[in-house]
């Protein structure tokens, strides 16, 4: 975990402190306050506009951040920190940085919060919980009181591993099925184009299924190019789900992976009905490999824990 901010925008440092300042206030038993996400990265957008599609459009990175406290309702810390905190923030701010007429106005970043136990989080952690421990990895420690510390990933025992697998897969799995079966309702009312959004996050959830049960680990990707790629690696099984070889088969590929952002932000974006029913078929035997390899690699891990039970040892990670 880094511990400066020097390295970011001066601007972004004054925001940071103002927001350190207005959360320590409001947010009783706080002990660390973590930055996280694209400005932790160093992948953050100041404000970004344009037309894309003919439609006018506008993005700016927020501001994440974790709360940590040791006692006292989360739910009610968070809500305050996003009512309060932030219109306080807003306030602050927009004084500072007022707009005049044929000026360039100066954007702040806005925030966004969650706030979590520190012993929920040392769990997490010591489990290898894969948003938290990117967190614990990238994230920037704006406040510390000293008190407590960030546990380290440990050796999970198989026992361990397979009861995240089982979870993890459960719900991706649930999810992936929920947005096929929406894929199938919009065929029969022939709502291709936003079925075919509902086809790449099925492909999203099934691919989050196979990542998090072979490696414990999902991590953050909507491309769906890559997420095909990365479990490849774990049952080329995968690579027969959307081949190449025709120049039909290329389209419909290129249609799904494009769907993510084009079924809803491109009105000129077109998914004919033996595209879509193409893809539909292909996107049901991704969920079949997905339950099979899955499902052997879940039961794999029954002998890893026998084997381990037998000599006493764990699996290092």
């Amino acid at each position: 975990m880094k511990r400066s901010i020097k390295r970011l925008p001066k601007r972004t440092q004054e925001e940071l402190e103002v927001l350190v300042e207005l959360i320590k206030e409001k947010v009783a038993h706080c002990h660390m306050i973590i930055l996280y996400g694209s400005y932790a990265r160093g992948e953050h957008v100041f404000w970004d506009e344009r037309i894309e599609f003919g439609t006018h459009t506008t993005f700016q990175s927020d501001l994440d951040i974790l709360v940590v406290v040791d006692k006292g309702n989360t739910l009610i810390a968070e809500s305050r920190l996003t009512e309060k905190t932030t219109s306080r923030y807003n306030v602050i701010f927009k004084e500072r940085r007022p707009s005049r007429r044929n000026s360039k106005v100066v954007r702040y970043a806005p925030p966004q919060f969650i706030v979590e136990y520190i012993t929920s989080l040392n769990k997490l952690l010591e489990e290898r919980q894969y948003f938290f421990t990117d967190i614990a990895k990238e994230g920037i420690m704006l406040y510390d009181s000293k008190e407590y510390k960030l546990s380290k990933p440990r050796d999970l025992s198989f026992v361990e591993i397979k009861e995240i697998a089982v979870r993890e897969y459960d719900v991706n799995m649930a999810r992936g099925n929920e947005f096929l079966e929406h894929a199938h309702y919009d065929l029969n009312k022939e709502y291709y184009i936003g079925g075919s959004f509902q086809l790449h996050q099925a492909c999203e959830k099934y691919c989050n299924a196979i990542n998090v049960v072979f490696t414990n680990y999902i991590g953050k990707c909507h491309v769906l190019k890559k997420l095909l790629s990365r479990v490849k690696t774990h049952s080329r099984d995968v690579l027969s789900v959307f081949p190449c070889n025709t120049e039909f088969e290329e389209h419909c590929y290129k249609r799904l992976c494009r769907a993510y952002i084009e079924a809803r932000y491109n009105a000129n974006f077109v998914v004919t009905k033996e595209e879509y029913e193409y893809l539909l078929a292909r996107v049901e035997i991704l969920k079949e490999i997905t339950e099979r390899i899955c499902t052997e690699k879940i039961k794999s891990y029954d002998s890893c824990i026998e084997i381990g039970n037998q000599r006493g040892e764990k699996p290092k990670n």
